[in-house]
């Protein structure tokens, strides 16, 4: 992993408020009892000063529901958040973010679920997390994949790097999680660079309804040899 130094302005401002950690979840018990997994998009970005305590949200999140949720990191090249000397970005986060209407003014960080609308809007502000993935996790029924379109996304997790700190701060060894890569319809083609790092790499396979491309069911898997991008 090469090692990361940084010179930053500093100063950035974000659109979001910090949320207060003893209001960051809902206080309830909930077991999910099908088998539908539901995807957390995060949308955030190393000069955005409040996204690691988004991130910090989604983990507790993951936690809380274990299996029935999956989080994925999209770097939008689009959103001046993610500019600058240090790139984490790849051209299918910034698609996805300019299909849901994504801008260099929407404010970071933000996030949806399963690439739906919530309460109209497609970038819901973390302070809405909570309550938005609670609400999904009530849909507990998988559809017949078999109609569904496939699409595979190729995942690293921890990569080290440069963030912003809520405190005013950069810290020059931040990892950033689930960072997306790459997405292709086809695993086999999936592009996989040198500079990721290897043990990290995780391939989820999403299923979508060619309708309106909202995620139905996804899996998660690591990714162990050359074997594992074989359809």
């Amino acid at each position: 992993m090469r090692k990361l130094f940084v010179y930053l302005v500093m100063g950035i401002l974000c659109a979001c408020e910090v949320i207060d950690e003893a209001e960051r979840m809902i206080p309830v018990e909930t077991e999910p009892q099908g088998n539908r997994t539901h995807v957390l998009i995060e949308y955030t970005g190393f000069r955005c000063v409040n996204c690691p305590t988004a991130a910090e949200l989604a983990n507790e999140l993951k936690q809380l529901y274990q299996e029935h949720l999956i989080v994925v990191s999209l770097h939008p090249a689009s959103n001046p958040f993610t500019q600058g000397k240090y790139d984490y970005t790849c051209p299918a986060a910034d698609s996805i973010y300019r299909w849901m209407g994504g801008t260099t003014t929407t404010p970071f960080p933000a996030g949806n679920m399963d690439m739906k609308p919530y309460n109209d809007e497609w970038f819901a502000d973390m302070s809405a997390w909570s309550t938005m993935v609670y609400n999904a996790m009530k849909d507990t029924v998988v559809p017949p994949i078999n109609e569904m379109e496939k699409s595979y996304w190729l995942i690293e997790d921890s990569v080290l790097g440069v963030q912003a700190m809520p405190d005013g701060s950069v810290n020059t060894q931040y990892y950033h999680r689930h960072v997306l890569r790459d997405v292709n319809a086809n695993k086999a083609h999936l592009e996989i660079k040198d500079s990721f790092d290897s043990t990290q790499l995780y391939i989820l396979t999403l299923y979508l309804n060619p309708k309106d491309k909202h995620i139905v069911q996804a899996y998660e898997e690591k990714i162990i040899s050359d074997f594992d991008l074989s359809d």
